[in-house]
């Protein structure tokens, strides 16, 4: 059998992307290492060329996002958790706003006890633009 080299080689490799990718990442994971092996190369070094390392990468990000994974390898959350998750931190943040809202009265509070004058001292919030 003869070494791959040049068009051959990104025609083979494209091929061997496309069956790893319908084979799923379950069964057959993208990376160079099993590239290698499949394609009976001796060297890495040829699959890390800059247009080959893209062919890989993008069938790698293609094969993942078909398994559900991201980059991370970490499982992507489903629409029903994600918004349990985004619900929690909408609770969470209208507690700190509100503690927010009392420490603010409670300042107000003792200012007019002391016989400051409110209405002076919060012009620059009231007159804070959006």
């Amino acid at each position: 059998m003869k070494k791959l080299r040049g068009k051959e080689l990104d025609k083979r490799l494209e091929l061997e992307l496309q069956k790893m990718i319908e084979l799923g990442h379950k069964l057959s994971p993208i990376s160079r290492s099993t590239l290698q092996r499949r394609l009976n190369l001796s060297s890495r070094g040829t699959l890390a060329l800059k247009h080959r390392a893209k062919m890989i990468e993008n069938a790698k990000q293609i094969q993942l996002e078909k398994a559900g994974i991201t980059k991370k390898g970490e499982k992507r959350k489903t629409l029903k958790e994600q918004n349990e998750i985004l619900k929690q931190e909408i609770i969470e943040l209208k507690k700190e706003r509100d503690l927010l809202i009392e420490k603010i009265a409670m300042i107000i509070n003792g200012a007019q006890a002391r016989g400051y004058d409110i209405e002076e001292i919060m012009l620059p919030i009231i007159n804070f633009p959006e």
